[in-house]
């Protein structure tokens, strides 16, 4: 052990020695799953290729650790008939175009090749106010609002494992915005309820999973980062919509930040316990011991439920 390994030890112990837990908060656990809706499921008009192999994986995590989640929020999307996102209305586009659009700095979509009559509230772009552009990939109708079956259907999944204690968070309910993630529209020019709603039951950590990584799952999972939570991916509850985006979206989430796990690994972080895959790496990597005590101390004190 040289000598800076000698001085962060002894670091570690001074801050910890009489309370090992002083420096360390409690977590406060969310379970967040996002958009498991008839939409994005078989026979859905935006459907993800098997993204109801998840759903068992899902019910599963609840199954053993939902007691240790202080609060677990489901997210669903819920769009009007004629929503800036469905390629119905934008003239003469089709499915999976990507059109741009623009808005004013108050939020107002003020777009020429939008569908006046079909989007509510769209304006011609005044020539002497500022304009904020957007790159619009369009979509199938899809997830509309008070729809109960068929291929639009906005319902949550009858599959998924849900409580009368959930708390279910729309989003995209603005006909102007299109929104994947469950913190903000995609131009972070309005929030959701989530914040909200983590802040009241003091959330720290939030847990991410569901439908789709390369969309939704990334853009709530950084979005989550950079409101300050401790934020872990579960990887294998998660189904991406396209072939070839695993790769970039693992990696972007986990520079950012973002604690890529699997599902058998969730009940060890919410208790404390060095998750198995974790402490094979540590192995096989030769971890320097300071690190290894700094992790010990925060998996002790941070993870405790």
């Amino acid at each position: 052990m040289v000598i800076s390994d000698i001085l962060t030890v002894t670091l570690i112990l001074t801050l910890t020695l009489n309370d090992p837990c002083h420096a360390v908060k409690e977590m406060r656990a969310a379970m967040l799953v996002l958009y498991i809706q008839d939409c994005f499921l078989p026979g859905g008009s935006v459907a993800v290729n098997q993204g109801e192999t998840i759903i068992p994986i899902i019910n599963n995590i609840r199954k053993d650790s939902g007691e240790l989640f202080k609060l677990v929020v489901l997210s669903k999307e819920s769009h009007c008939p004629h929503h800036v996102s469905f390629a119905s209305s934008h003239p003469g586009k089709a499915p999976y175009d990507v059109v741009q659009i623009k808005y004013l700095t108050n939020g107002t979509l003020c777009s020429d090749n939008i569908n006046q009559t079909k989007v509510p509230g769209v304006l011609t772009c005044p020539a002497n106010l500022e304009t904020l552009p957007f790159q619009q990939k369009l979509w199938p109708d899809h997830c509309v609002e008070d729809v109960t079956s068929g291929p639009t259907s906005s319902s949550i999944s009858k599959q998924l494992t849900v409580s009368t204690s959930d708390v279910i968070i729309k989003t995209g309910t603005t006909c102007q915005l299109d929104t994947y993630s469950a913190f903000y529209d995609n131009g972070h020019l309005f929030e959701t309820e989530l914040e909200g709603t983590l802040k009241s039951n003091q959330i720290n950590t939030v847990f991410v999973m569901g439908l789709a990584p390369d969309f939704d799952v990334t853009h709530t999972a950084l979005d989550a980062i950079s409101l300050g939570y401790k934020t872990f991916t579960v990887v294998d509850a998660s189904k991406f919509r396209a072939n070839g985006t695993e790769d970039e979206a693992l990696a972007e989430m986990s520079e950012k930040g973002v604690v890529l796990i699997r599902s058998d690994e969730v009940k060890d972080f919410l208790t404390g316990k060095m998750p198995r895959n974790t402490a094979k790496k540590m192995a096989t990597q030769g971890t320097q011991l300071p690190a290894f005590i700094l992790y010990v101390v925060v998996a002790h004190c941070y993870f405790l439920n």
